[in-house]
C-alpha cells in the first residue's frame, strides 16, 4: 500500500506547474505587515493607489521613503537601516536633507530642489551620509503623490546604494 501511495503522490505533484523557492527565512511572521499597514493608510489620500506588493515587485531592492507636502519623512522601510544606519523611527518628521553633507554635489541637490518645487519626479545619484558618517552613493527614484482635488500630499521615493 505505501508504494502506491508513494507513486500516487509522485504522480500528483508531477501534474503540478510548482516552482520550488528557497526559504529565505524562518520568520514567517515578519514586520512587513506592520509596513504594509502603514504604507496603506498613507496612499488612502493618494488619488492614484498601487499595492505595497507591487511596488516591492517593480522596484525590487529598493527602500521605500515618503516624506508629506512639507517634505518631511512620515514613512521608511526598515531596510533603510542596512543602507544608511539610521532606524526608519529615527528619521521620522526629519527632512531627507538629514542624509546629505559637505561632499554631496550641490548640482545633485538642485536638481532635487528644482523637481520638488514644480511638484515633478525626479530621478538622482547623490552622495550621502550613514548614520556612522561614512558616504555611499544613493540612487533615488521618487514620484509626487497627489489627492483627489490634485493637491500634494506625499512624495514616494525608491532608493537604494548606486554601484
Amino acid at each position: 500500500m505505501t508504494a502506491e501511495f508513494e507513486k500516487a503522490i509522485a504522480k500528483y505533484h508531477g501534474k503540478l506547474n510548482l516552482l520550488p523557492l528557497p526559504l529565505v527565512s524562518w520568520n514567517v511572521f515578519s514586520s512587513n505587515d506592520l509596513e504594509i499597514s502603514v504604507f496603506n493608510s498613507l496612499q488612502n489620500q493618494w488619488k492614484d493607489k498601487v499595492t505595497f506588493e507591487s511596488i516591492l515587485l517593480s522596484k525590487p531592492k529598493r527602500e521605500i521613503v515618503i516624506t508629506d507636502a512639507k517634505f518631511k519623512i512620515v514613512f521608511a522601510t526598515h531596510g533603510i537601516q542596512q543602507m544608511n544606519g539610521y532606524h526608519p523611527n529615527e528619521v521620522m518628521g526629519k527632512s531627507p536633507n538629514m542624509f546629505q553633507g559637505e561632499l554631496t554635489s550641490e548640482t545633485s541637490k538642485n536638481n532635487i530642489r528644482k523637481a520638488l518645487a514644480k511638484n515633478l519626479p525626479f530621478k538622482e545619484v547623490i552622495l550621502n551620509y550613514r548614520k556612522d558618517g561614512t558616504v555611499y552613493h544613493c540612487e533615488i527614484e521618487a514620484y509626487p503623490k497627489f489627492d483627489s482635488s490634485g493637491k500634494l500630499v506625499h512624495y514616494i521615493a525608491f532608493e537604494r546604494l548606486a554601484s
